[in-house]
């Protein structure tokens, strides 16, 4: 008869995973090395993000995203599998942050209904969801965030393959935390 112990331990050795993975240390995930640095995103904000993100060249960018030319910048790792976007706007003032990131969500969900969503977290500066896409050959783990500066609004994706998402989703919810405006 199982008492449940080995779910347990289990979720006890998940949770010390996690807690080990910090945009303070070293990480290694998937082979590559990842150290984090604070960086100054478009004039308009900086962000803590691994040194070793670049920008995507632009024949990958046209081939992942449906509108490239519309993302002002898009940084990605050496082997071009994890990758991050952002698009920094004039503040809407008048519509509420958890409005806006479900408006997000819906549009997305509109896009590919066969995506699987979670639910919509929000705080009073941050909001995000996440989702499974479908790819050629492996689904992608992916989370949309809104980052309400003073006078700005940040809009981006993060993306990675799924099997990498319980790796890169407490390090990207870190890095999100350390968007700050430039003054």
């Amino acid at each position: 008869m199982a008492y449940g112990d080995e779910k347990i331990i289990a979720a006890k050795v998940a949770n010390m995973e996690h807690a080990k993975l910090s945009i303070a240390k070293r990480v290694e995930i998937n082979d590559i090395i990842y150290e984090f640095e604070t960086r100054n995103i478009d004039d308009k904000f900086s962000m803590t993000l691994p040194t070793n993100f670049d920008k995507l060249p632009p024949d990958l960018a046209e081939k992942r995203y449906q509108s490239p030319s519309k993302l002002k910048t898009i940084l990605s790792n050496p082997d071009s599998t994890v990758s991050i976007f952002f698009n920094c706007s004039d503040k809407d003032t008048a519509t509420p942050l958890l409005e806006r990131i479900t408006q997000r969500k819906m549009a997305v969900k509109r896009m590919n209904q066969s995506y699987v969503f979670s639910s919509v977290r929000a705080g009073s500066q941050l909001a995000y969801f996440d989702f499974r896409s479908h790819t050629i050959g492996e689904d992608m783990y992916n989370l949309w965030f809104l980052v309400d500066l003073p006078n700005n609004t940040v809009f981006g994706g993060f993306s990675c393959p799924m099997k990498l998402q319980s790796q890169w989703q407490p390090l990207v919810l870190q890095m999100l935390q350390t968007i700050t405006a430039l003054t």
